[in-house]
This record gives structure tokens, sequence and C-alpha cells, in this order.
């Protein structure tokens, strides 16, 4: 296979182009580790990152399958004449470790954002419960002092 050379380049930039979208996502978990240490929460902008570190992983998913796709036409290739394609090989090695590493990375601070905001969402949903209470106990105060306004009115006979 005289085409496989060129392949592994596509295999190289592939990986490379993941290497890239990681750093990006490495970038958004910075940003959202910022948010969750602010005071208060902006859902606005969490909601941002969130919606940007999407688009991200849509890419990683649509490279990962090209990637597999190339890599089953050249595997024989790879396996059969490893020293025909060996710097590729190497260069393919090192940046799947370093992908691999990056991988390791997002998923440990993405664990600890999730933590961090799951913390401010458990404040606001206990802002929300007091809230309800107080607007409860301020609803029935206004109906026994309605219901006290009602009081109908009562004869007394003053004879004795």
């Amino acid at each position: 296979m005289e085409y496989s050379v060129d392949y592994v380049q596509v295999l190289i930039d592939s990986l490379q182009k993941k290497v890239k979208l990681l750093n990006n996502i490495i970038q958004i978990d910075e940003e959202q580790r910022q948010l969750a240490a602010a005071q208060k929460l902006d859902l606005e902008q969490l909601d941002d990152t969130v919606n940007r570190k999407s688009e991200y992983i849509d890419e990683l998913n649509k490279l990962d399958e090209g990637f597999q796709l190339i890599y089953d036409r050249v595997k024989p290739s790879l396996q059969g004449e490893p020293e025909k394609h060996k710097e590729g090989i190497v260069k393919l090695k090192q940046l799947i470790s370093e992908i691999t590493d990056k991988s390791v990375a997002i998923q440990a601070e993405e664990e600890r954002n999730r933590q961090a905001i799951a913390g401010h969402f458990a404040s606001y949903k206990k802002e929300i419960r007091q809230f309800k209470a107080s607007r409860d106990a301020t609803s029935n105060y206004y109906k026994s002092m309605n219901k006290l306004q009602n009081v109908q009115p009562v004869f007394m006979d003053k004879k004795k």
C-alpha cells in the first residue's frame, strides 16, 4: 500500500486537531472553574461555556469517527510493515499519549467543577425553599388577618 504513508499523515493531522480541541476544552474548564469560584454564579456565562464545550465535543466525536475509519484501512499496513512507518508510528504514539494525559486532566477538572457548581445550585435551592416558606407564611398571615376583619356584628343585650 503506497498510499498508507499519506493515511498515516492524515491520522497524525487528525490527532493534532484533537490535541487543539482538548486544549480549547481545558481553557473552557478553567473559565468554568473561575465561574464556580465566584461568590455568585453567573448562569448565562456558565451556559455559554457549556454550549461552547458541547461544540468542541461534537467535533472531537467526528474526528474520532474519521480517525477510526482511516485507521481500519491502514492497520494492516502498519502492522505488516512497521519499519516502513516507524517515524509515523512514533508520532502517533506520542500524540495518543498526549491526548490521554489531557483527557485525564479534563476529567479531573470536570469533576471539581461539577462539585463546585452543584454547591452553588444547592445554595440556590435552599434560597428558593426559604423564599417559598416566607411567601407561604406571609400569605397565611394575610388570610388570617382578613378573617378577623370579616367578623359578623354581634348584638349585645345591655338590659339586665
